[in-house]
């Protein structure tokens, strides 16, 4: 076919496929009359800051977010530190009578390999380490035991013997109105060294 031809042909096609294509009529919009012109009220609010920066050079902020702010957060400062509370089992509050009160022991304060024994406490619902003195404090006030796994270990180990046992505990001490706890990190069951005769 020569190309005139196909071109001709093909220009047929494209208007026989126009004019078969039908038209949406356009519906008639009657027009919106516009909206009264009102003044705007100032508002007394302040307005919002917008989230979006604005078009800034890298420098401009990074120096604007390395000058100090005004209302910058300031540093926590450590509370004074309160002068050390009288055992509550010593002076007045001790069975022996005019026995003089003892200070508590710091908080904090590392008990290491001190000896004592287990007793229970006077409502039989905790155990107290009674310290055996040495040079240092002679008279040292019993410390509560506060619960923990080693804890409950040495309450298994005090159920299971007849003996009075000593102990040679270390750990941390504490301080709750005007007792001394101990949470215990390790001991052991001292051997007697004195057997009876036989």
């Amino acid at each position: 076919m020569p190309p005139h031809r196909a071109f001709v042909l093909v220009a047929l096609v494209l208007t026989s496929v126009a004019t078969a294509q039908t038209t949406q009529p356009v519906p008639v919009v009657s027009p919106v009359p516009p909206a009264p012109v009102v003044n705007p009220v100032p508002s007394t609010r302040p307005a919002a800051a917008s989230t979006r920066p604005a078009n800034q050079s890298a420098e401009d902020m990074l120096r604007q977010m390395l000058q100090p702010q005004g209302q910058a957060a300031q540093p926590l400062k450590p509370l004074p530190d309160l002068p050390p509370a009288v055992d509550s089992t010593s002076g007045a509050g001790a069975v022996v009578p005019n026995a003089q009160p003892q200070k508590v022991t710091r908080e904090g304060t590392l008990l290491l390999d001190r000896i004592g024994r287990l007793t229970p406490s006077a409502d039989g619902k905790t155990f107290e380490l009674t310290l055996e003195s040495d040079s240092v404090a002679l008279a040292d006030p019993p410390l509560v035991l506060l619960p923990n796994r080693k804890l409950m270990q040495l309450e298994d180990t005090v159920k299971a013997s007849y003996a009075d046992q000593k102990f040679r505990v270390s750990g941390e001490v504490t301080e709750y109105r005007g007792r001394n706890y101990l949470l215990l990190q390790r001991w052991n069951v001292i051997p007697d060294s004195i057997k009876p005769l036989q």
